[in-house]
C-alpha cells in the first residue's frame, strides 16, 4: 500500500493514468461507433433486401393476379436469405422455408418490421393481394437475422478483448513515454541537487530540442549565474571591507605600541602618534558610514526625499563650494542650461561631489574640471570632465564596482576606499538614470549622467 501511495503522487504515474484514461475512453467510443455502425449497416442491408423482394412480388402481381407455388419458389431461390409465406385466413398455405409455423402478424405493413419469436430474430414485410378467385391472400417476406446477430455478438467480444489488450498496452506505453518525457526533469533535479552554496560553478545541461524543458534549464542556469554573481560580490565585499578595516587598525596598533614605548618621554612622538591615530579613526568612521549607506541601499531601507529644484543653481552652488575649498584647481561650467528637476537634491549633490572629489584625487598639478548640463528633449545630461591621469581601458569597465581602485597604493594614501563611484552609480540608477565614463590613460576622464523625463519638470 505504501508503494502504491508513493507512486500515485509521482507525475509519471499521474500522467500515465491521464493519458491511459483518455486513450481508453477514445477507444471505447470508437468501438461503440464501429459496433453500432456495423449493426446499422447489416440491418439496413437486410431491410433493403426484403423490400427488393417485395417489389419483385408486386411486379409479378401487376403482370398476373395469381402467384402459384412455383413463382414463389423462383423468387425465393433468387434471394437465398429470404423466405416467403403464402397465407390465407391466417393459415400458412405455402412456405419456402422452415419458419411457416411462426406466428408472424398479418397486418399490412408499409415498412419492414423486426420481430423476436423465441430465440429467433426476424424482420418481415407483408404484401396483401386479391387473386383471380377474389380471395384475400398475404405474402410474407421474411428474413432470419440470427447470422447477423451472431456476427454482432462476436464483433462485440472481439472489441472487448481489443479494448482490454489496448488498455494494458496503453498503460505500459504511457508509463514508458511519460518516463521518457520526464527524464529531462529528473536530470534537472539530480543536477540541481549537486549545486550548493560552496560550489555555484556547476550548471544544468539538457540535450535535445529547444523546448519548454530546455528553456526551464536555461532559466535555472541564468538564476544560478545571478546567485553566483551576487554571492561572489558579497564575498568580495566582505573580504575588501575586512581588508580596509584591517589596515587602519594595524596602523593604530603600531602607533599605540610606539607611544607606549617612547611617547611618555618624547612629546613629539606622542603628538605624531595621536594625530595619526585620529586620522585613521576618521578614515574608519568614513568607511563605516559609507558601508552603512550601501547596506541601507541594498536592503531598500534608504528612502528618496524628492523635491523640486533648479539643477543649474545646484551646479553653481557646487562650483562655488569647490572654489573655496580647493583654491588651487580650475573648476567651472561652460554650458549650464536651466532645468527644473524633481529628485533627491541631497543625493544628486552627493553624486556630483563624489565625481569631482575623484577627479581632484587623480589630477595633475594644473587640475581643470568642467561641469556642464544640457537638456535633450526627454532627458537632461550632466557632463563632468577633468584633465587628470585618466583611466586605462582595462580598468574602465570596473570603476563602478565596490572597493575597486585603479591604483590601490595611491588610493590608500589619498584616503580612498573604492566606494565613491559605486555610490554614484546607485544614486543614478535609483533616479532611473544612466551613467557612463569615457577616458584615455593620461588624457583625463569624462562622466556622462542622464536623467529621464519622468524626473524632470520644466
Amino acid at each position: 500500500m505504501k508503494w502504491v501511495k508513493i507512486n500515485m503522487q509521482k507525475i509519471t504515474f499521474r500522467l500515465t493514468m491521464k493519458y491511459t484514461l483518455f486513450f481508453f475512453i477514445t477507444l471505447i467510443c470508437m468501438s461503440a461507433i464501429i459496433l453500432f455502425s456495423t449493426k446499422y449497416y447489416l440491418y439496413n442491408q437486410s431491410y433493403q433486401e426484403i423490400e427488393n423482394v417485395s417489389q419483385t412480388i408486386q411486379h409479378k402481381l401487376n403482370s398476373s393476379k395469381d402467384l402459384n407455388n412455383e413463382d414463389l419458389n423462383d423468387i425465393s431461390q433468387m434471394n437465398e436469405n429470404v423466405d416467403l409465406n403464402l397465407r390465407k385466413n391466417n393459415e400458412v398455405i405455402f412456405s419456402t422455408g422452415e419458419i411457416y409455423d411462426l406466428k408472424i402478424p398479418m397486418d399490412k405493413t408499409l415498412k419492414p418490421n423486426s420481430l423476436e419469436l423465441g430465440e429467433s430474430n426476424l424482420i418481415y414485410l407483408n404484401n396483401e393481394f386479391i387473386n383471380s378467385k377474389n380471395e384475400v391472400l398475404y405474402i410474407q417476406v421474411i428474413k432470419d437475422m440470427d447470422n447477423e446477430r451472431e456476427f454482432i455478438v462476436v464483433l462485440f467480444w472481439i472489441l472487448i478483448i481489443i479494448n482490454i489488450v489496448a488498455f494494458g498496452v496503453s498503460i505500459i506505453l504511457g508509463f514508458l513515454m511519460s518516463k521518457k518525457a520526464l527524464q529531462p526533469i529528473e536530470k534537472i533535479t539530480n543536477q540541481a541537487k549537486e549545486i550548493s552554496v560552496s560550489d555555484l560553478t556547476k550548471r544544468i545541461n539538457i540535450d535535445g530540442p529547444d523546448d519548454e524543458l530546455k528553456r526551464l534549464a536555461d532559466t535555472f542556469n541564468t538564476m544560478i549565474s545571478s546567485i553566483e554573481y551576487g554571492y561572489e560580490k558579497q564575498n568580495r565585499f566582505a573580504l575588501d571591507a575586512s581588508h580596509e578595516l584591517a589596515t587602519p587598525l594595524a596602523v593604530i596598533k603600531g602607533y599605540i605600541d610606539i607611544i607606549s614605548r617612547w611617547g611618555k618621554n618624547n612629546p613629539k612622538v606622542l603628538e605624531e602618534g595621536i594625530d595619526s591615530i585620529k586620522k585613521e579613526i576618521s578614515n574608519m568612521t568614513k568607511l563605516l558610514d559609507t558601508l552603512l549607506f550601501l547596506a541601507k541601499n541594498d536592503n531598500d531601507i534608504m528612502k528618496l526625499e524628492k523635491n523640486t529644484f533648479w539643477l543649474n543653481e545646484l551646479i553653481i552652488e557646487i562650483v562655488k563650494e569647490n572654489k573655496i575649498i580647493h583654491k588651487e584647481i580650475d573648476i567651472n561650467y561652460d554650458i549650464n542650461e536651466a532645468a527644473l528637476l524633481y529628485s533627491d537634491r541631497r543625493l544628486i549633490k552627493q553624486m556630483m561631489r563624489a565625481i569631482i572629489d575623484n577627479s581632484i584625487k587623480y589630477s595633475k598639478k594644473d587640475c581643470r574640471i568642467r561641469i556642464n548640463s544640457k537638456c535633450y528633449g526627454d532627458k537632461v545630461e550632466i557632463k563632468i570632465k577633468d584633465n587628470g591621469i585618466g583611466i586605462s581601458p582595462e580598468d574602465l569597465p570596473n570603476i563602478f564596482d565596490r572597493f575597486y581602485r585603479v591604483d590601490k597604493a595611491r588610493t590608500r594614501d589619498l584616503g580612498g576606499s573604492g566606494l565613491g563611484l559605486s555610490i554614484v552609480k546607485w544614486i543614478v540608477d535609483t533616479h532611473g538614470g544612466n551613467i557612463k565614463a569615457h577616458s584615455n590613460e593620461g588624457e583625463g576622464a569624462c562622466f556622462f549622467i542622464t536623467i529621464p523625463t519622468e524626473n524632470l519638470r520644466v
